[in-house]
């Protein structure tokens, strides 16, 4: 494992025994402040405790190439937890290491500190207890969930009682119907208070932005009180569909809850869960389908097309479609009486990292989010 991390500017990780990581890091810092080869005073700098949970020894080494990125914007003591209770060798292992970014001339060098443990077979077990006593004790511990499905095991319900702070991806859920559902299940019986964020849902933001923005124009407001169907595209057969059918189930669920549509049932099942949704709000009737589409062009991460019909006297249209290279939205709004109004707007479209360090700034729940997981839960309750 430690031949297989990347390098960093104080040396490669050091393998330390688990019950002795504190006192080692203490003498890796002690000796990079006495290397004459370091031309700028080292500054150890922590916000924060990031702990980091992945499933393999491949994850974990993806994960250490992107910590960098990490501590750049959000210095800190990163925690990667590997964990693999199935395999049939148990022990625990650590290793630590320090992050440093170059500074400008003049300025000191200021450096993270990364440890990694991994964890195998029955020794999962002991992965709380080994990690707890490392967290910085008066500052706030956020845990990247970096697997797949969000299903805590019961070795970690230790950590997740003292983390402030849990990210999970619902671009990583193998199945997004029952994945968001159980994630909302967890987020209503946490016994502790803690914020929930999701960077699939940070992906969706300038969506959202746009579909409210849409009814910002005081001729265009009532026609959100008539709205009767919903119509939600996204890629189909690609490696981003994971992705694009969580985000189609978020947008869905953030229209619902914002608008106070009551859920009725789910229609039409196809692979992958319900294809459409019924609501109601006072008399009238809501659909919102999600409809499968072959799609050539980049913008991982992005519904391609969403697409809002209001009903009655003066029926009206309002769309937004992805352009080709996934970062130009073009949006059209047909109301009657009025000429077609259509504009292109380019979308800042962030990677993983970008997202993240902007979500490690969060302090306080999203009870925007929560209410929309609550709502995906009532649409997806019966699928499996």
């Amino acid at each position: 494992m430690a031949e297989t991390l990347q390098p960093i500017l104080l040396g490669e990780p050091r393998p330390v025994n688990v019950a002795e990581i504190e006192a080692d890091l203490s003498a890796l810092w002690r000796s990079a402040a006495d290397d004459p080869a370091l031309q700028n005073a080292v500054t150890r700098a922590c916000t924060l405790t990031l702990l980091i949970y992945v499933e393999s020894e491949d994850a974990g080494r993806e994960v250490n190439d992107l910590i960098a990125e990490v501590t750049r914007q959000n210095p800190c003591r990163a925690i990667v937890l590997i964990a693999e209770p199935e395999a049939a060798l148990a022990g625990l292992a650590a290793w630590i290491s320090a992050r440093c970014h170059l500074p400008a001339a003049g300025e000191k060098q200021v450096c993270s500190e990364q440890v990694t443990i991994w964890a195998r077979g029955e020794a999962a077990g002991d992965l709380s207890g080994a990690v707890l006593p490392l967290t910085v004790s008066g500052l706030p511990i956020c845990l990247w969930w970096r697997a797949g499905r969000f299903a805590p095991p019961a070795f970690l319900e230790q950590l997740l009682r003292v983390s402030n702070h849990v990210m999970v991806d619902s671009a990583r859920f193998p199945s997004p119907e029952t994945d968001l559902r159980d994630l909302a299940r967890w987020v209503q019986k946490s016994s502790e208070p803690v914020t929930v964020t999701d960077l699939n849902w940070a992906r969706i933001t300038p969506w959202r932005e746009l579909l409210a923005q849409c009814f910002d124009a005081a001729e265009r407001r009532p026609y959100l009180d008539r709205l009767t169907k919903v119509r939600i595209e996204y890629e189909r057969e690609s490696p981003r569909v994971l992705t694009q059918r969580s985000q189609g189930l978020l947008l869905a669920g953030w229209l619902a809850s914002r608008l106070g549509w009551r859920f009725v049932e789910a229609q039409t099942q196809e692979e992958g869960g319900p294809a459409a949704f019924l609501f109601r709000c006072g008399e009238r009737a809501v659909r919102i389908e999600r409809v499968a589409r072959r799609f050539e062009g980049g913008g991982c991460g992005v519904c391609f097309s969403i697409e809002l019909q209001a009903e009655g006297a003066s029926p009206a249209r309002f769309s937004f479609a992805r352009g080709l290279d996934g970062k130009v939205v073009r949006t059209l709004a047909e109301v009657p009486g009025l000429a077609p109004i259509g504009r292109t707007v380019r979308l800042e479209v962030l990677n993983e990292v970008e997202i993240l360090n902007e979500e490690l700034k969060l302090a306080s729940p999203d009870r925007i989010y929560e209410e929309t997981l609550r709502m995906v839960a009532c649409m997806t309750a019966s699928a499996r």
